[in-house]
């Protein structure tokens, strides 16, 4: 028998109820079921589909849902980058997502350091690019088109 029909039932002995006790044992029982319902509704897994965008954050992501006992996989034709999971939303909402952004943020910026450093020691240089006042000439607009 599905829910839908058991509530159906409960629903007919709350109005058809003798007494205040048969009512309030079959609305509590109605509730139950609810709960019941309701609980395994949101505890049932979702596949996720998560684009990493690069090979560290998908090491990252692999890493943490390996924490959590949740086991990663991906489709054939699927990027290297993607990475597919089951878990409950709430899960994902509340645990596993928060958590990735906060090791993700982490991650970029332990990784622009590095690379900051690393250009700083192949050239020391503190701007990014010289500018040059004035226009181009002639001869090097037409070479770049």
């Amino acid at each position: 028998m599905d829910w839908q029909a058991k509530i159906k039932k409960i629903e007919a002995l709350i109005a058809g109820g003798k007494s205040d006790g048969e009512r309030q044992a079959a609305a509590l029982a109605k509730s139950r079921i609810l709960e019941r319902f309701q609980e395994k509704a949101v505890a049932k897994p979702v596949e996720y589909t998560v684009p990493l965008g690069n090979y560290w954050k998908k090491k990252l992501f692999v890493a943490l849902c390996n924490k959590h006992q949740l086991k990663t996989y991906r489709y054939k034709r699927q990027k290297h980058t993607t990475a597919m999971v089951r878990a409950t939303p709430d899960f994902v909402d509340k645990v596993l997502w928060p958590e990735f952004k906060k090791y993700s943020a982490l991650l970029e910026e332990f990784v622009e350091e590095i690379v900051n450093d690393l250009i700083s020691q192949i050239h020391d240089t503190n701007e990014d690019e010289i500018i040059i006042a004035g226009d181009l000439p002639a001869t090097m607009e037409t070479s770049m088109l």
